[in-house]
């Protein structure tokens, strides 16, 4: 009868090869979470076709700051630099399921930080704001400047309040789906097209169902009247508006307003 023989045991160096593999794991692991914020930098200005950039960084991907810089692209020669310094820590409690956090302060523009989560789903991703429902940013205008065409050519001075409610960002089958509610309110206008000073002050309101978001432009006060409605299907945005001057100021804003749109008596048509 043939002696059996005993199982093979593992050598030392199969035996630990688990250990070395968790180890290496963990090692990148560390590596990448600790990356610089450089690396985050990088990805913004690739998603962003080089509009936004991130100078001055600071700190990991992950917990870092940086100053934000506004441009018109890979072709560009000027840009605008923001106020302040942006803060961001991002969490990855919540990866295995999908989602991150982004916490941002940026007490240049805002004086609440802002809490965001980033959910991923098949097709899209959604991004929401988290806390507080309603947030709130104040921009000069003249920071638009460094997004180029048509922007360096008005050149608009004055401040613009950015106001969010309970706003949501779905993209998903080609489509950019808003819900919630954004507010845009222009003080005090003025571009170097026009000798009147100030141009007039503005509000526009936008309001998303997740299937349209629907917009109106009101003027809230000065010689530059500006009215319109638009809609936005999550592919396209159409957009109807007129322009007109107040009583006496026809011909201080006559040229401004040849550049707005097409003349019809009095008004000038927007059309988007």
């Amino acid at each position: 009868m043939a002696r059996r023989r005993p199982p093979r045991q593992p050598s030392g160096a199969s035996a630990r090869w688990p250990f070395w593999l968790a180890g290496l794991l963990g090692l990148f692991w560390v590596i990448v979470a600790e990356a610089p914020a450089s690396w985050l930098g990088a990805a913004v200005a690739a998603a962003s076709q080089q509009r936004v950039l991130l100078a001055q960084t600071q700190g990991t991907w992950r917990d870092g700051s940086a100053r934000v810089v506004l441009a018109g692209g890979p072709q560009s020669r000027g840009a605008t630099l923001a106020p302040g310094v942006l803060h961001w820590r991002i969490g990855l409690t919540d990866l295995w399921h999908g989602r991150i956090r982004l916490g941002l302060r940026w007490p240049g523009l805002a004086e609440t930080p802002l809490q965001l989560a980033v959910q991923a789903h098949i097709g899209g991703w959604t991004l929401w704001q988290v806390q507080p429902p309603d947030w709130q940013a104040l921009v000069p205008a003249a920071l638009l400047e460094g997004l180029g065409t048509p922007w360096n050519t008005l050149a608009l001075r004055g401040g613009i309040a950015l106001a969010f409610h309970n706003a949501s960002l779905e993209s998903a089958a080609g489509r950019l789906r808003l819900m919630g509610a954004v507010q845009v309110k222009a003080s005090d206008m003025s571009s170097r097209l026009s000798t009147v000073a100030p141009l007039g002050s503005y509000l526009l309101r936008v309001h998303g169902d997740g299937a349209k978001a629907d917009m109106q432009l009101s003027t809230l006060s000065g010689p530059l009247i500006l009215a319109g409605k638009g809609v936005w299907n999550g592919q396209q945005l159409q957009f109807a508006g007129t322009a007109q001057a107040a009583a006496g100021q026809e011909e201080a804003l006559a040229n401004l307003l040849s550049l707005l749109g097409q003349r019809e008596g009095d008004k000038v048509r927007i059309g988007l």
